[in-house]
């Protein structure tokens, strides 16, 4: 809560597969109360998650669509 009160909370929160209830329960409470949303995408496949590595900029579209680009 108190990520989301200082605003350095993440923009997006991907998930290589379903996104699971704890990580909801989260999301909403902070859309809830903090009057925050936070980008959800799951479903991006394990490819997804063994392809991206740190320092690659991951940029999320309107649509869902997630674009990586490597550093």
């Amino acid at each position: 809560m108190i990520v989301m009160e200082k605003e350095i909370g993440p923009k997006a929160i991907l998930f290589a597969n379903h996104i699971d209830s704890l990580a909801a329960c989260g999301l909403l409470m902070d859309d809830n109360w903090m009057v925050k949303r936070t980008i959800t995408v799951d479903l991006l496949g394990e490819d997804f998650l063994n392809s991206v590595k740190s320092g690659d900029k991951v940029a999320v579209s309107e649509d869902g669509t997630v674009t990586v680009t490597t550093a």
